[in-house]
This record gives structure tokens, C-alpha cells and sequence, in this order.
């Protein structure tokens, strides 16, 4: 995976999420960057496209980004990624060789997607190079470009849910060639899961389980009311913590049993020597996941957490825009950043 390198420009990365918007300015600084400004804006499931367009136009004026380029991305199980060895062909005859084996290569039909692709490095044992290369349907592309028309914003680039999810927990980690990064992070109907070595390809997959699974999970057991499982959970005082687990036991099982099949097929098929490293971010409702996972997987230690508060400086004009704890939450929207700088 490439890190792309900073210049002296300003620009945000817009994550458009199933519970929320968040937007994050951010500005090159001192050999690295600083976030500068942040917004974020809740959004009720089933919203409709002016509704969205209005929550992305708040989130921007809350950042103070209403002007700036803006990087978002798309997202889904429909996305198709896939790192391949291709013969050293010149750049502008790779996304044709891939739409004419877009079967065999297992990408989307050329005329029902767009094709993107990227040399990611020369391979070592043949003249060839490994290529990463993403296809996308194109109604899910052009549904996110109209509504970020609609939203007027400055859109820079369109990026990949996953791989924003990555560069920002490589660039966090300082992720080490003999390691392989085990990400998960938790949004409001499903989770992502992304696996990335040196030695092995991109792998992300969208598990059926999400914040809401666990917010159910509370709601029942502690008799919250629907819209005050968030506030009911963090005053919760820590003698009700084994019970929160209890009531979450089955969501935290699948979880982890997708984690540890997922990751015995990329040790199998791509990497069995690297070092797994785990991560967590998103929602940030119980900050207990990671360890609870951990648990599961008989890991010796906590999922690391990735914050990317807690990496980079955060100066902004109205300090009370980051909400205490909501570091995880930001990460794509991190990587969304680093991707335009």
C-alpha cells in the first residue's frame, strides 16, 4: 500500500456513513499534518437525498471546510478489490487488460462498473508487477457523485471505504514489513474488516455486525429507551461492565469467529509468516470491543485502538467540535485526508 505524500495544501476527508458525516480538515505541518478543523452531523436511517446533501453541507461548514477539496469515498460488499500480477505493461494499457479479463480477474462487468487501478510495486521473483485494481458499479458511483453535486461540494477525489480505512491504520501503526494489520472497524449496520501484509494482497470484508447489533443488545437487557442506549450505556458504572458483555456475547462471537476465518484464509492462501497486529476503530459506544475480542481470539492483549487524535495535532477554532473519546470514529475520514495531501 502506498502512503501519498504531503504538500502544503488543505483538504478534507468526508466520511459519508450510515449514522453520521464526518468531515476533517487537515493541513501539512512540520514533515507530517495537523487536523484543523471538524463536523460532525447525525443522520436518520432512510434520509432521503436532499436530507443527506444538507447534513454533508453542515458537517463541512462545521469543519470550516466549506470551500476546501474535498476526498470522500464509496463503500459496500458490492465493491470488488483485487491485487494481481500483471505483466509490466506501459500504465495505459493496464485497465484494458483488465476489462478484458474482468471475468477471469473476478472485477465487474466493464460496462456495469468503473475500473480503477494502481502499481503497487515490481514483482520480486518475475518481470511483472503487482497491481491493485478496484471495480466498482457504477450507479453506486454516480449515486454518491450527485449527491456530493447536490451538496456542492469541492470533490477532489472518490476513493474505496477499505483502503482509507487502511492508509490511515498503516500510517498510525508504522506498520513493519514482517507484520500483517488485522483491522476491524465497527459502523452503524456492519463492520469492515481489512487484512493487509507486505508479503500479501488488500482483503476486506463486510461483516454482518454492527453498532446497532450492540445497541440492541443494551436496549433489551437494560430496558433503555431506543434513542437513550448511547447516554444509558456511558453511565452505566463499572460493576454493570460483565453484564454489558454478557448482552453483547453473541454479536462479539460472530465477530471474532469471522475475524479468525478470515485470517486463517490469508495466512493459508497469501502470508503465514507475518505477525498479526490488530486494530479497532469506529464506534466508539464501548470502548471494551477490542479487549472483549481479544478475549475470544486468546490474544495476549487489547485490539490496538486506532485514534488518529492522539497521532497528529488537533488545533481548531471550537475545540468543543471534538467530542471526547470520537478519535476511532474519524479514522476514515483520516485516511480520506492523507489520500489528498
Amino acid at each position: 500500500m502506498r502512503l501519498y505524500p504531503f504538500s502544503k495544501r488543505q483538504v478534507v476527508g468526508l466520511d459519508i456513513g450510515s449514522g453520521s458525516i464526518k468531515a476533517l480538515k487537515a493541513e501539512a505541518w512540520r514533515g507530517g499534518l495537523r487536523v484543523t478543523g471538524l463536523g460532525v452531523v447525525p443522520i436518520e436511517p432512510g434520509g432521503d437525498s436532499r436530507q443527506m446533501s444538507q447534513a454533508v453541507h453542515a458537517a463541512l461548514a462545521a469543519a470550516g471546510a466549506a470551500e476546501a477539496p474535498v476526498v470522500a469515498a464509496i463503500g459496500g460488499p458490492e465493491v470488488v478489490i483485487r491485487q494481481l500480477t500483471l505483466p509490466p505493461l506501459p500504465a495505459s494499457r493496464i485497465l484494458p487488460a483488465l476489462e478484458l479479463q474482468h471475468r477471469e480477474l473476478g472485477l465487474l462487468p466493464p460496462g456495469e462498473a468503473v475500473l480503477d487501478a494502481q502499481v503497487l510495486r515490481k514483482s520480486k521473483d518475475v518481470p511483472a508487477n503487482e497491481v491493485l485494481s478496484v471495480s466498482a458499479p457504477r450507479d453506486l458511483v454516480e449515486e454518491r457523485r450527485r449527491l456530493l453535486q447536490q451538496a456542492v461540494v469541492n470533490l477532489r477525489i472518490l476513493d474505496v471505504e477499505p483502503l482509507a480505512l487502511l492508509n490511515a491504520a498503516v500510517q498510525l501503526t508504522g506498520l513493519d514489513p514482517g507484520e500483517l494489520l488485522v483491522l476491524v472497524n465497527v459502523g452503524r449496520h456492519s463492520s469492515v474488516l481489512c487484512l493487509f501484509s507486505e508479503a500479501g494482497p488488500v482483503v476486506a470484508r463486510y461483516l454482518k455486525v454492527g453498532a446497532e447489533d450492540f445497541t440492541e443488545a443494551l436496549r433489551v437487557t437494560f430496558g433503555f429507551a431506543p434513542y437513550a442506549v448511547a447516554p444509558g450505556a456511558r453511565a452505566l458504572p463499572p460493576a454493570d461492565i460483565p453484564r454489558v458483555e454478557a448482552a453483547c456475547r453473541e454479536s462479539l462471537d460472530r465477530m471474532a469467529e469471522d475475524i479468525r476465518l478470515s485470517l486463517a484464509f490469508y495466512r493459508t492462501e497469501y502470508d503465514r509468516e507475518s505477525l498479526p497486529r490488530y486494530a479497532v476503530a469506529g464506534w466508539a459506544g464501548l470502548p471494551q470491543i477490542g479487549r472483549w475480542l481479544a478475549g475470544r481470539l486468546a490474544l495476549p492483549a487489547p485490539f490496538e485502538v486506532m485514534d488518529p487524535f492522539k497521532a497528529v495535532e488537533v488545533r481548531t477554532s471550537t475545540p468543543a467540535t471534538e467530542p471526547r473519546g470520537a478519535g476511532p470514529q474519524f479514522l476514515q475520514a483520516f485516511g480520506l485526508a492523507l489520500r489528498g495531501l
